[in-house]
Formats: structure tokens, sequence, C-alpha cells
């Protein structure tokens, strides 16, 4: 490193390793959503066009998942990176960081009931996965937009939005 900067023939600056155990989020960088897994047990590795962050151990790491992958925090980031489009969809985590995050601390019980539904929707995700039929998917599907719908509810409260917010997020005239 020359100057506290990585040379110009070096792709990325070396990295602490200790960023890349787990627990971990890892997410996509080429996406127009924000789209993270948690990695609670060394199973997943970072690769390029992927980003890494953990959390302090007081937060519950799926309400914070639930959270960051919400209609509000998706439409904060994108308000706040307007003017920034590019050819290829970039989500950055520096440009994730600075934005306003309600806690999610562990002893708190609607983040118990946030960290519920989230860890409800990867179940169900994963079922969906694996289902061949027809019927049980269109099924599946319903039970997800259902848990997907009571989430976002519940992330309106804790950034305490009014019924107009709520509307101008949703896209309702």
């Amino acid at each position: 490193m020359i100057g506290g900067k990585h040379p110009w023939w070096s792709l990325h600056r070396p990295r602490d390793p200790a960023i890349f155990q787990s627990p971990k989020f890892i997410g996509l960088t080429t996406t127009k959503t924000i789209e993270l897994v948690y990695d609670p047990d060394h199973n997943a590795f970072v690769t390029d066009a992927m980003y890494v962050m953990s959390l302090q151990d007081e937060y519950d790491p799926w309400a914070f998942m639930a959270i960051l992958q919400s209609k509000t925090f998706l439409f904060l980031y994108r308000v706040s990176n307007q003017g920034e489009s590019r050819v290829i969809p970039q989500i950055k985590a520096s440009k994730l960081q600075p934005l306003p995050c309600p806690l999610a601390k562990t002893s708190d019980l609607i983040t118990r009931q946030l960290s519920k539904l989230c860890q409800r929707m990867f179940a169900l995700n994963y079922e969906l996965r694996t289902c061949q039929h027809p019927y049980d998917k269109t099924q599946l599907g319903r039970r997800i937009q259902a848990a997907d719908r009571e989430i976002d509810k519940i992330v309106y409260q804790r950034y305490g939005l009014t019924k107009q917010e709520i509307d101008l997020i949703e896209g309702r005239p």
C-alpha cells in the first residue's frame, strides 16, 4: 500500500480477514434491490460483486435483515442515491451504512416478532424452491407475500411512518 492507497494495478485493497468470519451478512452489489443472506456459521464465501458486513451481538440478525430488505429501507436507499444511476445496477455497502435504520435489539418484543417473521419467510422460500406441485407453489407464494406485507407493516411502525408516507413508499396516489 502506497500513501494509504492500493497500487493502480491492484483491483482491491487488502481486507481484514475478521470481516469474513461468521456470523455475517453477504449482499449482492449487482442488483436493483437490496439482496442479503445471513451466514450464521461459516457456510458462505464472499466473491466478486458482493459485500460483507456484521452486527454487534445485542442486535437481532434476522430482524436487521428484514429491515434492510424492506420496502422502506429500499426507498430510503434510492432517494438518497438519486442521480447516481448506472448502466449496470449496483448496491454499494458504503451507501447503506449512513441510512437511518431502527435499532433491532434482541431484548425488544417487536424485534423478536420481526425476527420470527423473517425466519418464517426464509423457511417458506426454501420450501418454495423444493416444491414440485403447481398448486402448492401458488399457496406458498401467497404465504410469502402475506409474510412480506406483515414485515413491511412492522417496519413502517418502527420508522414511525404516517399513512401518507407509507402511500408514497407503496407508490399509491
